[in-house]
């Protein structure tokens, strides 16, 4: 009797003082990174992924998620996104048009299940729902014989069908207000891909307004394969009711104009893209890489960049002006991950020259020519003159890539972040990509 008192008191202890209650909760603010294999633990490769769903699970019914993510096939986060929306969350996804997994498959039948269509835009539904919210079954009609993990009716056929279905109507997304989305290449381009990563909470735990922008899709490649980053800012209603326009705006397939689309909110800058037509002339990253000046009261002006993708006419007149920079006195650094090899080729001639440190992240461990591990980031560090402020720390960061689609074509985001603070995360975490990498040339 007293061994069984003494469980009861346990468990008692685990549920009122081992578990925080939901209100308890709040989202790290700041810098997140991940360790893939073979060097990180569990938990550091997940790092990014388990962030994100954390704060899904502490979302309180009668709140909104957004999500962006160009790849999905983490399956806590479409649980966690499922579990959502049946306790009372509108969850709201976008997904790039190729993604077609087990994951995807199945938070699209969920999201999914209670759209309808409104043809003529009137407000009502051209029919009834087929299932009740969250792929339930609809009131009156038995479950029985429906697929064990959703107990409505909507197949997989119908629910891919209607990945388009939600549309500028609300009305069209059922009763649970959720949805999962696919743009016919990217939402607010002319072709290209959504390769947006970004993650908006109404409120999660005791936080509200609540904006993260990743590197990082919710995918098992971004945490087992790639070096990654995500930044959280907490309580920025401004960040945050952009954030949530765009989203809207890709929802809708409402097309970008030629212009810059940001917001500037305190110490930091999201801008959104396509930007239609945009070049050399109109780029945002080219005209941040001129307001630096290599000498001022920090002394050499430090840039550090570590950089997936790097191809084509923007990735060269980028890597140009970055040697320009160098040859100035800057400080030049790069990790780089996915080059073309006209990039690469530049890049291990300036090092080879003494202009620049060049750092190789990429590694083929079972020899089969296909490099398992990289950075998958796409940030640039500044740390000295930059525009106006002579002692300037900025992390620029986000989903974009220095090719020319992920400028004029494809769904991106860049976030600059103007703090100390956020700089002295993101050089360390430069710092321990380039211990897991190979200085090039490789004779030096």
């Amino acid at each position: 009797m007293f061994k069984v008192r003494w469980l009861l008191a346990v468990c008692l202890a685990l549920v009122f003082v081992g578990v925080p209650p939901a209100s308890a909760y709040e989202p790290p603010g700041g810098s997140t990174f991940n360790v893939p294999r073979p060097w990180g633990s569990f938990d550091q490769k997940w790092k990014i992924d388990q962030t994100i769903t954390q704060a899904i699970n502490h979302t309180p019914a009668g709140e909104t998620v957004h999500i962006s993510t160009y790849l999905l096939d983490y399956a806590p986060g479409v649980t966690a996104m499922i579990d959502a929306c049946k306790r009372g969350v509108s969850v709201r996804v976008i997904l790039d048009e190729d993604i077609v997994n087990k994951q995807s498959k199945r938070l699209i039948k969920a999201l999914n299940s209670d759209n309808v269509a409104d043809d003529n835009n009137d407000g009502v539904p051209d029919s009834p729902p087929k299932t009740g919210p969250c792929d339930t079954a609809l009131a009156g009609r038995s479950a029985a014989g429906s697929n064990t993990s959703n107990s409505g009716t909507l197949t997989d056929r119908q629910a891919q069908r209607m990945v388009a279905a939600p549309t500028v109507d609300s009305v069209t997304w059922g009763t649970d207000r959720s949805y999962a989305k696919k743009c016919n290449g990217s939402c607010r381009g002319a072709g290209g891909n959504m390769h947006s990563k970004f993650y908006l909470f109404s409120k999660t735990g005791s936080s509200q307004d609540v904006v993260m922008v990743s590197s990082s899709n919710i995918n098992k490649g971004g945490a087992l394969n790639g070096w990654n980053d995500l930044y959280t800012m907490i309580d920025r209603p401004v960040s945050y009711d952009k954030y949530v326009a765009i989203h809207r705006e890709m929802t809708d397939d409402d097309k970008a104009d030629d212009n810059l689309d940001e917001v500037q909110d305190g110490p930091y800058t999201s801008r959104f893209f396509p930007m239609r037509n945009a070049g050399k002339a109109k780029d945002p990253t080219l005209n941040d890489m001129n307001k630096i000046k290599c000498h001022g009261p920090l002394g050499r002006t430090q840039i550090n960049i570590s950089m997936f993708y790097w191809k084509g006419t923007r990735g060269n007149y980028l890597l140009d002006k970055l040697l320009n920079l160098a040859h100035n006195g800057c400080h030049v650094s790069v990790i780089y991950g996915a080059p073309s090899v006209q990039i690469a080729t530049r890049l291990r001639a300036a090092a080879s020259h003494h202009v620049i440190d060049l750092f190789d992240s990429r590694w083929d461990f079972n020899n089969d020519g296909y490099n398992e591990i990289r950075t998958h980031g796409k940030y640039m560090l500044i740390k000295g003159v930059f525009g106006g402020d002579s002692s300037a720390y900025i992390v620029s960061t986000g989903s974009q890539n220095w090719v020319a689609g992920s400028l004029s074509r494809g769904d991106e985001v860049t976030l600059n972040i103007a703090l100390q603070s956020a700089y002295h995360d993101y050089i360390q975490n430069w710092n321990k990509v380039r211990q897991h990498s190979r200085r090039l040339p490789y004779h030096r």
